[in-house]
C-alpha cells in the first residue's frame, strides 16, 4: 500500500513555502513559490534516515571529567533547573543568557521569551536575527515607527524596476528569484553589490540592459543620496504624497541636506567607483539607475549585505526614496524583506534583543514594562528595567555564567570569534540542537536533543508577514523534544524546586530589594506562576500543542502594530494559518491609500499611536566608503558561497544546511578571492597560501583569483569548511548599529600576506 503524501513547510530560508513529500519520498512544491535544491536535498536525505547517517544527538548528554555521559531526560532537566537556580542565586539575574535561532517556531520564541525575560528576569536574550536582520527592522522603525514590512513578494511581478541592495537572491532565495523576479521580463533589475554575483550573471544573461553597480563597500547611503538628489533636480518627487504623509520638519531637513550636500553625480561618482573600473562605464550605469527611480512602479529589496554594512541607516536611506516618490502601498511599489532564516521576522516581532520586549516595546519605558507584565500575568516589578547585553558584547562581558543556545552554532557565527570561544570555556553552555556538532561539543556542558524540522510542528512568519504552519511529518526514532517542551519542562522543574515558595505580595520593589530576594534563595520566583503558566496541553507524545500557545500570542498582540489579524481586521486563528498558504497579518500590503486626498499616518509600537513618517538623516560616518578610512590594505567582503558558476549549485545546497548535511560534505578549505590586479601587485597565485590579518586576529587559507571581486576588496565565504577558515576570526564586535546593536561585520579591514610554498 502506497504511503500517504505528507504536507509541511520548507524552512531553509526566510521565504518559507509549502511542500509535499509523496509516497515515494519525492519532494514536490505545492505552494506558489516552489522548493529549491537545499530544501529538496534536506528532505530526501533526512526523512526516516538512520541517525548514524545524519549525525543526530540521540539522548541528553552531560560533560563529566571522564568525557560525555548519556543521561535521562529527567536527570537532564534536573541538572538544568539546578544550574539556573544556583547561578541566579549566586551571581544574579543577569548571569543567565538565551541565544536563539531564526528557525525556532513562533511558539518556541514566545515561550522562551516569557520564561527567561518574564519569570527569570534576564534581558540577555538575543538571537541570530540580531546579527543578520535586525537592521532591516531598525530602518523601518527609523522611518515609519514600526518594524513591520509593508510589501509582498507578488510586488516583484508588477514592478517596472527592481533594486537589490547587497542581496544575492539567485543563491540565497532562488525560488523567489526564479518564480517572481526573473519572470517579470519587462522590469529592469539593478544589483547594487561590490561583487559580480550569480544574481548579476543570471540577470544580465536574461537581459543585458539589467544593471550591476559594483560600488565600493560602505557607500550604499551615499548612492541613495545621489538618487535623491537626481529626483529632486528632475522634479520627480511626489510632493503631494510627502505633504500628506511625512513629518514637515524632517521634510525640510532632508530636502535641505540633499540639495545642499555633495551628492550630485559628479561629486559622488568618484567616491563610489571601484578601483580599476572605467569611470565612464560607472557613470553610464549610475545615470541609468537614477532614471529608473522615475519609473511608475519601483520595488527594492535589501538583505544581510546592507544590514551588516551600513546598518539601519542604510535600510532607512532606501525607505527615504520610497517616501520621496510615493512608492508604497500599491502593487509593484514597496520594499520587500528577504531574510536568511525562516523565522527571523518572528524573532524581530518577539523582541529578541537585550533592550526590547515582545512587540518591540522598550525596556526603558515603564509603561511598556507594565503592559508586558500584565500580558504575562506578572507583577510589574518582575520585568527587569536594566538593558541586557548586545550579542556583540557576550565575548567581553563578565556578567554571564550560563547561556542557553538553541539550534545554532556560536562557536562559528559570533564576531570576535577567538575571544568568544575563549569566553565560552568559562561558561556553562546548555546546548539545544538536533544535529551532532563537533564544534559546539568543545564548549557545551549539557546537550539536549531537540526535534528537527520535519519532526516539529509550529508557526513560521516569513518576510511578507505570512503566517504558515509547519506540520510534523515524522517522529524521531529516539526521544527528542521540541524547544517549547524543553523550556516548559525546565520552568516547571524549577517550580518543583521552589516547593511552593511565593514572592512577597507587593506592587513595587527597588532594584536592591529585588537583588536581595534573588540572593536569598531565588525568593522573587513564584512556584505557582511557573507551574501554571508553562503547563500547556500536550499531545500523545508529550509535545506542547500549538493552539493554546498561539491563542496566548494572538491575544497578547491586540493593540500592537503587528496585531495578528487579517486585512479585514479579523483575528487570525490557527485554522487560518494551517489552511492553504496561511495568512498575512495586516493583509497583502500595508500603508494602502484608499483615498488619495486623505492624510496618511503610520502606527508606532501601538496601533493607535498614529504619526507621520520621518525622513531619516544619516549620520556622517555612514557617508564614508570604507576604503576612504581604511588603514589597512583591503576591505573584507563576506557572504554565502564561493565565486564562479561551478560553485553555484553547491552553494545553494549548503546554504543554511551545512550542519544537517554533515561535515563530510564540507570543502577542505575555503578560499579567499582576490582581484587579479591586486594579486599581480602582491605576487599572489592561484591556490597559494596567504595570511589575512587585522587587530582582531588572523587566518591562513588558499587564494583564488577572480575579477568578480573589485580591486581593494577580498571575499571570503561564511560556509563551514574542515580547515576552520572563518571570517569571524577577523570580524569585530565593537562596530555596532546604534539603533539595533547589530554588529556591522562587513566593515572589516585586513592585510594580506603571501606565504612561502
Amino acid at each position: 500500500m502506497a504511503e500517504t503524501a505528507r504536507k509541511t513547510l520548507c524552512t531553509f530560508c526566510g521565504v518559507v513555502d509549502q511542500v509535499t513529500i509523496d509516497g515515494g519520498g519525492r519532494v514536490k512544491a505545492t505552494g506558489s513559490l516552489g522548493v529549491c535544491v537545499k530544501g529538496a536535498h534536506y528532505f530526501q536525505k533526512h526523512l526516516s534516515a538512520d541517525t548514524t547517517e545524519v549525525a543526530r544527538f540521540t539522548s541528553p548528554l552531560l560533560r563529566t571529567p571522564y568525557g560525555w555521559e548519556q543521561i535521562s531526560w529527567d536527570y537532564a532537566i534536573d541538572m538544568v533547573a539546578d544550574t539556573v537556580l544556583a547561578d541566579r542565586q549566586e551571581f544574579g539575574r543577569d548571569a543567565l543568557a538565551c541565544y536563539g535561532v531564526g528557525q525556532m517556531t513562533l511558539e518556541s520564541l514566545w515561550v522562551a521569551k516569557k520564561f527567561f525575560q518574564g519569570h527569570l528576569g534576564t534581558n540577555n536574550i538575543c538571537s541570530n536575527a540580531e546579527q543578520c536582520l535586525a537592521n532591516n527592522a531598525g530602518g523601518h522603525e527609523l522611518v515609519f515607527g514600526n518594524e513591520g514590512p509593508f510589501a509582498c513578494y507578488d510586488d516583484y511581478r508588477s514592478a517596472d524596476a527592481i533594486f537589490f541592495y547587497g542581496h544575492n537572491p539567485a543563491i540565497n532565495h532562488p525560488t523567489v528569484f526564479q518564480r517572481y523576479v526573473r519572470r517579470n521580463r519587462d522590469a529592469v533589475k539593478v544589483v547594487i553589490d561590490p561583487r559580480r554575483t550569480a544574481t548579476v550573471e543570471k540577470l544580465q544573461a536574461d537581459n543585458p540592459d539589467n544593471i550591476h553597480l559594483p560600488i565600493r563597500s560602505g557607500s550604499d547611503v551615499l548612492l541613495n543620496l545621489l538618487f535623491a538628489r537626481h529626483l529632486l533636480d528632475r522634479h520627480a518627487v511626489d510632493r503631494d504624497y510627502i505633504s500628506r504623509a511625512v513629518d514637515r520638519d524632517s521634510v525640510d531637513a532632508f530636502l535641505r541636506m540633499v540639495a545642499d550636500g555633495p551628492f550630485s553625480l559628479d561629486e559622488v561618482l568618484p567616491r563610489i567607483t571601484p578601483a580599476g573600473m572605467p569611470f565612464e562605464e560607472m557613470h553610464s550605469r549610475v545615470l541609468r539607475a537614477c532614471l529608473l527611480w522615475e519609473s511608475d512602479r519601483v520595488v527594492t529589496t535589501s538583505s544581510v549585505g546592507i544590514n551588516q554594512t551600513v546598518g539601519s541607516s542604510g535600510v532607512a536611506s532606501i525607505l527615504n526614496l520610497h517616501l520621496l516618490t510615493g512608492q508604497l502601498g500599491a502593487p509593484g511599489r514597496g520594499h520587500v524583506r528577504l531574510a536568511g532564516q525562516s523565522n527571523a521576522s518572528a524573532e524581530l516581532a518577539m523582541g529578541y534583543s537585550g533592550r526590547l520586549l515582545p512587540f518591540r516595546m522598550r525596556l526603558s519605558d515603564p509603561k511598556h514594562r507594565g503592559r508586558m507584565a500584565e500580558l504575562w500575568k506578572l507583577p510589574a516589578w518582575k520585568i527587569n528595567p536594566a538593558q541586557g547585553l548586545p550579542v556583540a558584547s557576550f565575548a567581553t562581558s563578565e556578567r554571564l555564567r550560563t547561556i542557553f543556545v538553541f539550534g545554532t552554532n556560536p562557536a562559528r557565527n559570533f564576531p570576535n570569534l577567538a575571544q568568544w570561544r575563549e569566553r565560552m570555556m568559562d561558561l556553562c553552555v546548555i546546548y539545544v540542537d538536533s544535529y551532532y556538532n563537533p564544534e559546539m561539543l568543545e564548549y557545551a556542558d549539557i546537550v539536549l536533543p531537540c526535534r528537527t524540522k520535519h519532526e516539529t510542528s509550529g508557526i513560521f512568519l516569513n518576510g511578507e508577514r505570512r503566517l504558515q504552519y509547519m506540520e510534523s511529518i515524522d517522529e524521531p526514532p529516539f526521544e527528542a523534544w521540541s524547544d517549547v517542551r524543553i523550556v516548559s519542562a525546565v520552568a516547571r522543574r524549577i517550580a518543583e524546586r521552589l516547593d511552593g515558595a511565593e514572592p512577597p505580595d507587593v506592587t513595587e520593589l527597588s532594584a536592591d530589594q529585588l537583588d536581595d530576594l534573588v540572593a536569598r534563595g531565588n525568593r522573587d520566583l513564584s512556584a505557582r506562576a511557573l507551574d501554571e503558566e508553562f503547563d500547556y496541553p500536550v499531545d500523545e507524545y508529550g509535545e506542547v500543542l500549538s493552539e493554546p500557545v498561539w491563542e496566548e500570542i494572538r491575544t497578547a498582540s491586540r493593540g500592537f502594530y503587528n496585531e495578528f489579524a487579517d486585512g479585514d481586521g479579523r483575528p487570525i486563528s490557527l485554522a487560518d494559518i494551517r489552511s492553504g498558504e496561511g495568512v498575512q497579518w495586516g493583509g497583502e500590503r500595508r500603508y494602502v491609500r484608499t483615498d488619495p486626498d486623505d492624510e496618511v499616518s503610520f502606527p508606532g509600537v501601538f496601533a493607535a499611536d498614529r504619526h507621520r513618517a520621518r525622513f531619516h538623516l544619516p549620520p556622517a560616518e555612514r557617508l564614508i566608503p570604507f576604503s576612504e578610512r581604511n588603514d589597512r590594505e583591503f576591505v573584507l567582503i563576506t557572504g554565502r558561497g564561493g565565486m564562479g558558476s561551478r560553485s553555484h549549485r553547491r552553494d545553494v545546497a549548503m546554504f543554511n544546511s551545512a550542519t544537517a548535511t554533515g561535515e563530510s560534505l564540507w570543502p577542505r578549505a575555503n578560499s579567499v578571492y582576490v582581484n587579479p590586479a591586486d594579486a599581480d601587485r602582491l605576487g599572489v597565485t592561484t591556490a597559494q597560501q596567504v595570511r589575512l590579518t587585522n587587530d582582531i586576529g588572523s587566518l591562513i587559507c588558499p587564494a583564488e583569483l577572480s575579477a568578480d571581486v573589485p580591486a581593494g576588496h577580498l571575499y571570503l565565504t561564511f560556509h563551514p569548511d574542515r580547515a576552520g577558515t572563518h571570517p569571524n576570526l577577523l570580524t569585530s564586535s565593537e562596530e555596532c548599529d546604534p539603533h539595533t546593536w547589530q554588529p556591522l561585520l562587513k566593515d572589516t579591514q585586513v592585510d594580506l600576506e603571501c606565504l612561502a610554498p
